[in-house]
């Protein structure tokens, strides 16, 4: 081929990568992907805003051509970001596997995708159905939810409620029966006596939630010394059991939050390279175990001669390994600390952080299960491993692995 001809396809794919790590990476790269991450999540929240105050008639008369136009440049805006997303989809370290067209639309179904879709469709079924204006502006305010893509400490939320679902769910339960019981019991002590508030198990369950939400609305009271006795025991019974649950999800938020000194994402770990070849399924499970560690310039990471128990994944920042024959610095994408796990043996150099950095631990525990239960993994360790001992550089990975 043409070397010049060569060159625009060369540009294209250049320019390609660099704005996938502006529009998926932001946070984790340069200026311009921070700047462009907190421009969309300033404009999201500028229109919704926007939408908010357009539901006051006074606003809508006044200023509603003005919010109208405004809405249709941050759709504008929307679309270029959704279509940016699907451009660079190739550059994904998983979908980006895939061939284009079924990568594209796999990358689509996903929720975020789905979701950034739906922002953008109340403003062409406005545009070409005759429907209710007020209707769909009220849908506008779906766009809000798009942060959660710019906050992924969000995720946390979401992984404390999957740990601890049984927990909540027995809480439920507990709930429920308690809620069942109330409204029985009110039934049957002041059905009698205010049958249209009382007159049935249902509608004393309108009651019952309310006094053991400890809300206490005072549309419906007892009125016999048996009901006031029943919804005091009732009252007390709320406090306990709705302090339940939130006990529960701020224990896990805490240990989450001390497991992690940064949130952890799919495309993070699916960005380094030793996890390139691996499935969506096997990066999942790869995801669960990683912790994450925030270190300072100069702060020893590993010790010369101590336990291995964990390795570690460079995210940002470099560290310097102290070899015999002189120092080497390592950089994001490389990763170390597996050798000695692998021969179940103490660490035979030290490591320190030049910079502050952003590493993955993946602890020896995990790190055997993951051995054990998946080839694919074991194989790209033990090659990397294989590699690193030719090289006869002890804990250390040289280059960054290539496909296994």
């Amino acid at each position: 081929m043409d070397a010049r001809r060569g060159t625009p396809a060369s540009s294209g794919r250049h320019l390609r990568r660099r704005l996938f790590e502006i529009v998926e990476n932001g946070w984790r790269h340069d200026r311009a992907g921070r700047f462009f991450d907190v421009f969309i999540a300033t404009l999201i929240i500028a229109n919704v805003a926007a939408t908010i105050v357009q539901t006051v008639p006074e606003i809508a008369e006044r200023y509603g051509t003005l919010i109208d136009r405004f809405d249709a440049v941050c759709v504008a805006i929307f679309i270029v970001e959704y279509g940016l997303r699907l451009w660079t989809v190739s550059e994904h370290p998983v979908y980006g596997r895939l061939p284009a067209l079924r990568g594209r639309l796999t990358f689509a179904a996903t929720p975020l995708m789905i979701l950034d879709l739906v922002a953008i469709l109340p403003f062409f079924v406005a545009l070409f159905f005759p429907v209710n204006l007020a209707a769909i502006r009220v849908l506008r305010l779906v766009r809000f939810f798009r942060l959660v893509r710019y906050s992924p400490a969000l995720g946390t939320i979401g992984r404390v409620i999957r740990a601890e679902g049984r927990a909540l769910a027995a809480c439920i339960v507990v709930l429920c029966s308690v809620l069942i019981l109330a409204s029985v019991a009110m039934y049957l002590a002041e059905g009698h006596v205010q049958p249209d508030k009382f007159g049935s198990v249902p509608a004393a369950m309108w009651w019952g939630v309310v006094t053991l939400s400890t809300v206490g609305y005072g549309d419906v009271v007892p009125s016999t010394p048996g009901g006031r006795l029943i919804g005091a025991i009732v009252m007390i019974c709320g406090f306990g059991l709705f302090a339940l649950p939130i006990g529960i999800l701020a224990s896990g938020f805490q240990q989450e939050i001390r497991r992690r000194d940064f949130v952890v994402t799919y495309t993070m770990v699916a960005s380094v390279p030793l996890f390139a070849n691996l499935d969506a399924h096997m990066l999942a499970e790869v995801m669960r175990s990683l912790n994450s560690r925030r270190v300072r310039p100069g702060e020893p990471i590993i010790s010369e001669g101590e336990t291995a128990d964990a390795m570690y994944f460079i995210m940002e920042g470099k560290v310097e390994v102290e070899l015999p024959e002189g120092p080497v610095t390592l950089s994001a994408g490389d990763f170390f600390g597996e050798m000695a796990l692998l021969r179940h043996s103490r660490h035979s150099v030290g490591v320190k952080a030049l910079e502050q950095c952003e590493l993955l631990m993946l602890r020896a525990h995990d790190f055997r299960l993951l051995l054990a239960r998946h080839h694919d993994f074991a194989v790209a360790i033990r090659t990397a491993a294989k590699k690193r001992a030719t090289e006869k550089r002890g804990d250390l990975v040289m280059s960054k692995p290539g496909p296994s």
